[in-house]
């Protein structure tokens, strides 16, 4: 079995599994899938789309491109902050010539 990803990370709890998305929206292009009980990392979360009375959701960590996940089929661990907080620290950073992954 492999190992957890990092917090905050997200179980697919939909057993015909999960398509994920180029943006937040099921009108949006499918650009990719996870199995049921697949998890993966967790960058933040938006509200978006409303999904069977959930408006949430996760954008994936370690991408290249921004991938999309519905909150309403996802049970997440560990807090997922909204991703205005997460990008503003980020844009702030960048800004301060700094990058917010660089070690000293």
């Amino acid at each position: 079995m492999p190992a957890q990803p990092a917090l905050p990370y997200g179980t697919v709890v939909s057993p015909a599994g999960l398509n994920v998305r180029q943006f937040p929206s099921t009108d949006s292009s499918v650009v990719g899938f996870l199995a049921n009980h697949a998890q993966v990392g967790l960058t933040c979360k938006v509200r978006a789309q409303d999904i069977d009375g959930n408006t949430i959701w996760y954008l994936m960590r370690g991408t290249s491109h921004e991938r999309w996940l519905s909150a309403r089929y996802v049970a997440n661990t560990g807090t997922v902050p909204f991703c205005n907080t997460v990008l503003s620290a980020a844009a702030s950073l960048a800004t301060q010539g700094q990058h917010p992954h660089a070690k000293g």
